[in-house]
């Protein structure tokens, strides 16, 4: 299967792109998401600043354990290919697209399908029906191809369809580098 030649990135236009809540402290990380009022991103759980500062410590050190050489503690988050599910996490949603070429295994990870879901249903024996041997792992560039060889592009009749399925939105690409994206940053 060929791989999506383009990482996308989806934001509160308000806000801007590439704003990582967890490149906050704790506390006011917290304050951010107790303030989200709409869309897809105001449902989650009250221990989701927890579990997001907690997920990002196993990311990056898989990341490492495989060989990545981060230069950030907390990443920037893309889908590998389209995802117009993802606009329906913020009220007023702006995507950046980014040619994949323009990045190496170095700087770049991924999961199947986005890390919080992947992880859960690694660590959740109650939801054994979604499990995958992709849930919990961290995939660097170099093994995308396999990756999509053996579970397909995740889609939206996929996931519409299928029960097995129904939270596999997209492959999430975590850019633990800067280099590219201050090039992408709206400027005032």
């Amino acid at each position: 299967m060929d791989i999506p030649e383009f990482l996308y990135h989806y934001y509160e236009i308000e806000q801007g792109p590439f704003k990582n809540i967890t490149q906050n402290k704790f506390e006011k990380a917290q304050d951010i998401q107790n303030r989200i009022s709409t869309g897809f991103n105001s449902k989650r759980p009250s221990n989701y600043i927890d579990l997001r500062f907690s997920l990002e410590k196993r990311l990056k050190k898989g990341f490492i354990d495989k060989g990545g050489k981060p230069k950030r503690d907390d990443p920037f988050y893309f889908t590998l290919g389209k995802c117009n599910w993802m606009k329906s996490c913020f009220e007023n949603p702006g995507t950046i697209k980014i040619p994949l070429s323009n990045f190496n295994s170095k700087q770049i990870s991924f999961t199947y399908p986005d890390s919080m879901v992947s992880f859960q249903i690694y660590d959740e024996p109650k939801l054994s029906l979604y499990k995958k041997a992709s849930n919990g792992q961290i995939y660097l560039l170099n093994e995308i191809s396999d990756l999509l060889d053996k579970y397909g592009l995740p889609s939206e009749e996929k996931w519409q369809s299928q029960e097995n399925m129904k939270y596999d939105r997209y492959i999430e690409a975590q850019v633990w580098d800067d280099f590219l994206i201050d090039k992408y940053q709206q400027k005032p």
